[in-house]
């Protein structure tokens, strides 16, 4: 073993789930319409992820003391509750496509409804935008519209005008019941994790490898951390943090890199310096294997990114990919530098990046490594399996 491990810590919290929403003023006509895209593709294993996805959504607000009640319908899941923090919880949770804060009510009960929450906007232009979940309801999408769109027009005074509205009125309805909304918050999209397995995931304080981690996430993973400290402890806690607004319960651990000088010295006697970043590279990979072995981990995610550093060449990549027999998922090995950056930004990350500050870094690295070479310096250091 070529590192030694200084902590471990899982995050989590404890169970709050309450039967009945907080019943203060409108809490039980007031909800939040979760939709989700392809989960509704999942066929016979449709309901594992509907489930695996509110379980996300609730345990996310329970470790923020929130009080919620889910109700699973076809297309949507439907959750309760009184905190105006719920919205932005849900809206960064895997699997979820948007989120919209609705009330419900009947249909009979939308038209004096609108009228009272409309009335003292001043004349306006608009349009009505239904969706129509339930199909068995007896009125179509477009009667709904047409419907609404007169009775606002005559009690408002309002001029409908489908192009440019100034108001657009939102409603779905949803199991015989009618929800009014003004935007739809997007989310993340994809699939809800713990749906595809577990993962160990580099993660240094640097841009790329927390997008990887996310993109990971967002199909499905469950991430086991690992951050090697280069005095950057306090700097990868906060990445933590980030990435926990996406997943309740993240497991990390942060490891020295006890043994690597002696490696780094080695490489100097040899004359081989130049190869000290694929080794350390490699290493970190040997070090990932033994954990997602031990942890029933299916594959190691790394930010390596197709050429942007003389370590993440398709040579090097190569040969540090032979130090596990386990899969090395690369998430942004396709993109360009400016597409994960402002990955990086929508999901927080970018903003606590902090640069490399390895000691060990060589004046001149090896960017096109070969097999034959790197085989004669891991025989020299006595690594070679």
């Amino acid at each position: 073993m070529y590192f030694e491990n200084i902590a471990t810590l899982t995050l989590s919290s404890p169970f709050l789930y309450q039967s009945e929403p907080n019943s203060t003023g409108n809490a039980l006509r007031k909800c939040l319409i979760v939709r989700y895209g392809e989960i509704a593709l999942k066929g016979k294993n449709r309901e594992r992820f509907e489930k695996t996805l509110e379980r996300n959504m609730r345990k996310s607000l329970e470790i923020r003391g929130i009080e919620s009640k889910f109700k699973r319908i076809r297309g949507r899941i439907l959750a309760y509750t009184s905190s105006e923090e719920a919205e932005k919880v849900i809206s960064k949770i895997p699997g979820v496509v948007s989120v919209s804060l609705a009330e419900e009510m009947s249909y009979d009960e939308l038209f004096q409804f609108l009228a009272n929450k409309l009335s003292g906007m001043g004349k306006k232009r608009f349009k009505v935008d239904t969706k129509r979940v339930d199909k068995s309801f007896p009125k179509t999408s477009i009667e709904i519209n047409r419907e609404v769109g007169s009775y606002l027009k005559e009690k408002l005074n309002w001029e409908v005008d489908l192009e440019n509205p100034q108001v657009t009125v939102n409603l779905e309805v949803i199991n015989g019941r009618v929800y009014y909304f003004t935007e739809k918050v997007r989310g993340p999209g994809g699939l809800p994790v713990g749906t595809q397995g577990r993962v160990v995931s580099l993660v240094s304080t640097g841009i790329d490898s927390p997008v990887a981690t996310y993109l990971m996430m967002k199909r499905g993973c469950e991430p086991i951390l690992l951050h090697f400290d280069r005095g950057t402890e306090r700097e990868f806690r906060r990445i933590v943090d980030l990435l926990s607004e996406y997943h309740y319960d993240i497991e990390y651990l942060v490891e020295e890199q006890k043994e690597f000088p002696k490696y780094v010295k080695k490489l100097d006697e040899i004359g081989k310096r130049e190869w000290t970043c694929v080794l350390c590279k490699y290493m970190m990979l040997k070090r990932a294997e033994e954990i997602a072995k031990k942890k029933k981990a299916l594959g190691i995610v790394t930010g390596d990114n197709l050429g942007q550093v003389a370590s993440q060449t398709l040579e090097n990549i190569y040969l540090v990919s032979k130090a596990t027999s386990h899969p090395v998922y690369r998430p942004l090995i396709g993109m360009d530098k400016v597409e994960i950056e402002n990955l990086a930004k929508r999901i927080g990350t970018y903003e606590h990046f902090t640069k490399d500050k390895c000691e060990f870094r060589p004046r001149r690295v090896v960017t096109r490594g070969r097999e034959e070479d790197f085989s004669s310096i891991l025989a020299e250091l006595g690594m070679l399996e």
